[in-house]
């Protein structure tokens, strides 16, 4: 086991570090346990588990001691991007001012919701292909009942294309559109740069007409 005396970091490596037995430098890699399979795998018990808080989640890991510090920044960014965003999308969608449904704030509680809305009523958060193609990303006022549906649809199968060419595309976009995060904070969260936020965008962008050109196809 290493040694828990907490070492200096490297660089801007922000997170836990710790000594090895011949010294050397381990960095703490976040492994999230689900089961006791889990803790199998890396012969521990639930006592060297920690919690860790994304969002309206608590999540429990084990910090991986390792000396492979590219392994442990990839642990860190992959628990922010995945539950980031899986925390973002899962917000029920609002009325909003300014357009016709918004992100629900984060300071309502779904067990006593503002707008009265059982789990049943809910608005889940869509994006629609043609929000995606255009600026804004509104959902239109006067939609019909079946497009939150067909929206669904069309996002799951451009999701599946974003995530094949890189996961950071559909969680910058979800986190920009549903989140309504700004573009450093999404920046931070995916540990890249501002103006990598706005290329993961447009990409994704890029990737709504090129579906549509697809369906366009398939449909002559």
């Amino acid at each position: 086991m290493a040694n828990t005396k907490k070492a200096r970091p490297e660089g801007e490596f922000r997170h836990g570090t710790s000594f090895g037995k011949r010294g050397e430098l381990l960095y703490d890699a976040p492994i999230e346990i689900l089961g006791a399979e889990d803790l199998a795998l890396f012969g521990i018990t639930w006592e060297d588990c920690r919690f860790l808080n994304y969002g309206g989640q608590r999540l429990r890991v084990y910090f991986f001691p390792t000396a492979n510090r590219a392994f442990a920044e990839d642990q860190w960014r992959y628990l922010s991007t995945r539950h980031s965003a899986e925390y973002a999308a899962g917000r029920c969608m609002v009325p909003g001012v300014r357009r016709a449904f918004k992100r629900c704030p984060d300071r309502n509680s779904c067990a006593r919701c503002p707008y009265g809305r059982s789990p049943d009523q809910k608005q889940p958060p869509v994006i629609s292909l043609n929000s995606l193609l255009e600026d804004g990303f509104d959902v239109p006022s006067d939609q019909s009942a079946e497009a939150p549906a067909l929206s669904k649809l069309e996002y799951e199968a451009l999701r599946a294309r974003m995530d094949a060419e890189d996961p950071r595309i559909a969680a910058a976009l979800e986190l920009r559109v549903l989140g309504g995060w700004s573009v450093q904070e999404i920046a931070n969260a995916l540990g890249i740069s501002g103006p990598r936020v706005y290329q993961l965008i447009e990409r994704a962008r890029e990737i709504g007409e090129e579906y549509r050109r697809d369906a366009s196809g398939d449909m002559r």
